[in-house]
């Protein structure tokens, strides 16, 4: 699609360089909070129309009004605006751009905003907001203290909100905005982050609370429930944003490789090192360093962990020069990490100083089926568009079994369960036959005896997952977003496993 966008604006009125999409389009990809996004398209707008203000209304059709949801209104939190008042609510209705040289002599001014925000009008441009079926869904509105907003800004602000809209409904956070309560909802969201419930309304919550500061965090869930799209948010959402945000799986390493990829070496440190080689920290610095699976990390590497957290200082693999490390640490894990205290296999030390802030990121189960029917239909657009399918529906009878399965796996295993039904579907709509998820879960297929253990329908569902991918193991573990050494620690421990 990028490809789409600079052939299109390379030809049209508007110079390349001066395009929103192109200027904003890298956020797209970012887990940023839709408040983020909106005060940049905001900013950028104005800035291309010459503008002292500028502010985004959402549209709230069940209260029949407008909401701002961005702007440049230091003096208020919010303005509301009816849709029968002012030259917004005009926009709202006709779904036209308004141009108005002089506020003075337009008896169409809600003269109520300039009263509360003590700002004097001017001039005034404002225009619609458009989903891809054409309907309204917000406004945009410019002001000045002087001059005049004339027919090329007229133009300009009709591309720029045509473009301004397709941002936003190539985010995920269009999604948030689908509701009864539009303000509300779409402001606490992240882009790339589906959620409506109210476990993720607590994590979003959290994200908002906990972002600005310093403080290390641990995130806690099980495997594939989204804990790294959490803390990309978190990083996205900090005052490091501008900064890299560096991964380190603590599963994929060998013990004796797992120093020198964190800390980097000296040259002499080790036979073939012939020379100096930074680590995940010099790389993260300025930024965030998030430690996936933190709780698989060797005891003889916690030392040195702690020593970087309390000190905020590191030294190479043979070198003796110690470093400052400004950088932030986002941990991860699905590990009992209290038992693993008790057992002296995790230091306590350590544990306490990765969890100044825990956050808790929900199962799937626990989501409710609003989420999981929301990812699913996210999934299937995404990959019907990636793999050049033409799969639109998901069935009846494939919803219900999707929403009963218990998702040992979490979003990572719907994920994958979506994409490969949206490969083999032989229509345009997703049957339950065509669904991946193991007979013993699905609602028409034969059920538990008893209720499971999670544990149960873990170790059957990784025996599932073997004996479907003649037992390779790196696969397995890529479908369950785990490590392969997790993934044969579980198998060690698993007694359906032969």
């Amino acid at each position: 699609m990028m490809r789409e966008i600079v052939e299109h604006y390379s030809k049209g009125p508007i110079r390349m360089k001066d395009a929103l999409l192109l200027t904003l389009w890298e956020l797209v990809g970012k887990e940023i909070s839709a408040d983020q996004l909106l005060r940049r398209i905001v900013d950028v707008m104005a800035q291309e129309l010459g503008a002292e203000r500028a502010t985004i209304f959402w549209l709230d059709h069940a209260r029949k009004e407008l909401i701002s949801i961005a702007g440049h209104l230091p003096e208020v939190e919010e303005i509301r605006v009816p849709l029968d008042q002012g030259v917004a609510g005009e926009v709202a209705r006709s779904g036209k751009v308004i141009n108005i040289s002089e506020v003075n002599a337009d008896n169409r001014i809600w003269r109520a905003v300039d009263q509360e925000t003590g700002y004097h009008t001017h001039t005034m441009l404002a225009g619609p907001l458009l989903n891809p079926e054409g309907g309204v869904i917000g406004v945009v509105q410019f002001l000045n203290k002087e001059g005049r907003f004339d027919r090329a800004d007229e133009e300009k602000l009709e591309e720029l909100s045509r473009q301004a809209a397709l941002l936003l409904n190539e985010t995920t956070l269009s999604r948030a905005g689908n509701r009864a309560e539009p303000e509300l909802e779409l402001g606490a969201h992240f882009n790339r982050i589906i959620g409506n419930s109210e476990p993720m309304r607590r994590v979003f919550k959290a994200i908002r609370r906990v972002a600005p500061t310093q403080a290390s965090v641990l995130l806690r869930g099980e495997s594939g429930c989204g804990k790294t799209l959490i803390a990309r948010a978190l990083h996205h959402s900090s005052t490091r944003s501008t900064g890299p945000f560096v991964v380190l799986d603590c599963t994929t390493l060998p013990e004796n490789l797992v120093e020198n990829e964190l800390f980097g070496h000296e040259r002499g440190a080790y036979t073939g090192a012939t020379g100096r080689a930074t680590g995940k920290v010099d790389a993260a610095m300025g930024g965030t360093l998030f430690l996936d699976e933190v709780g698989d990390l060797p005891l003889t590497i916690q030392g040195k962990l702690l020593g970087l957290l309390q000190e905020r200082t590191f030294s190479r693999v043979g070198g003796n020069q110690t470093h400052r490390a400004d950088i932030r640490v986002v941990a991860a894990t699905n590990r009992d990490l209290e038992t693993m205290v008790k057992n002296g296999a995790f230091r306590q030390d350590l544990y306490y100083r990765l969890r100044v802030v825990e956050l808790a990121v929900p199962p799937l189960r626990e989501r409710g089926q609003d989420d999981i029917e929301t990812l699913a239909h996210f999934f299937l657009g995404e990959f019907s568009r990636r793999h050049g399918r033409s799969v639109h529906r998901i069935s009846a009878a494939a919803m219900q079994a999707l929403v009963h399965h218990p998702w040992p796996g979490n979003v990572r295993e719907l994920e994958h369960c979506i994409e490969s039904a949206t490969i083999f579907c032989e229509g345009n709509e997703i049957l339950e036959e065509d669904l991946s998820l193991p007979p013993s879960t699905r609602v028409s297929g034969n059920p538990f005896a008893d209720e499971p253990t999670l544990s149960e329908l873990e170790e059957r569902y990784i025996e599932w997952l073997l004996e479907r991918h003649d037992g390779n193991r790196s696969e397995c573990a890529r479908i369950l977003n785990i490590g392969r050494n997790t993934l044969i620690r579980k198998i060690s421990n698993n007694p359906f496993d032969s």
